[in-house]
């Protein structure tokens, strides 16, 4: 009888410690998994001041959790330090999907992933008393009563012949990274075919 215990007793201990190891290994993988997704992207990311149109522009992504915030903001000179105006956008609900490969990306290819996201918020901000005027003016994106560094909503407004994206929908994109320089394509409707790889779609972190 007392055999049967000792038994028993070795029984009980190697089964707990067993599902102890179990549930440790599943907490550890899930951290692992979720870490991989979410981290890389996180911070804030900017291109070089390089010439759009008849002004001169830094775009400037930056990532919290799963927010995400994207600035399109242009200036007069090019240097960027003469502000005119600013398209901004605001994301959440940001989620990694498949693993992206683009082989025609360099000499060896790039990869990366998908991603989507909903928009929250579309905006733009005149940032300089020129383009306040013509902004009321020419009642930019058919609003009137624009003021100096104040954001006005656009979402799914046509501005300039170009509709811009309405809120709570889903955004789609694709991302890599090529050693510290990050590039990204997002549309609306569904994935594009292709990522952003030029000389002024290079972001690097902040």
């Amino acid at each position: 009888m007392k055999n049967f215990y000792i038994i028993l007793i070795l029984f009980l201990s190697f089964t707990i410690y067993s599902c102890a190891k179990k549930s440790d290994s599943s907490s550890s993988s899930s951290t692992t998994t979720e870490g991989s997704t979410t981290t890389e992207l996180e911070g804030t990311w900017q291109t070089p001041c390089h010439a759009r149109g008849s002004k001169y522009m830094i775009r400037t992504l930056t990532v919290s959790g799963t927010n995400v915030t994207d600035q399109w903001k242009y200036h007069f000179d090019s240097s960027c330090d003469n502000d005119s105006y600013s398209y901004d956008a605001t994301f959440s609900s940001l989620s990694i999907g498949d693993e992206y490969t683009d082989d025609g990306y360099g000499s060896s290819g790039g990869s990366g992933h998908q991603f989507t996201m909903t928009i929250d918020t579309n905006t733009y901000t005149s940032l300089s008393a020129s383009d306040l005027t013509w902004v009321n003016d020419n009642s930019y994106c058919g609003e009137t009563g624009w003021e100096l560094n104040t954001a006005k909503d656009v979402a799914g407004k046509t501005c300039d012949s170009e509709d811009m994206w309405d809120t709570n929908i889903t955004i789609y994109g694709l991302y890599m990274f090529d050693g510290n320089k990050l590039f990204h394509n997002f549309t609306s409707g569904s994935y594009p075919s292709s990522n952003n790889v030029g000389d002024n779609d290079v972001f690097t972190k902040q």
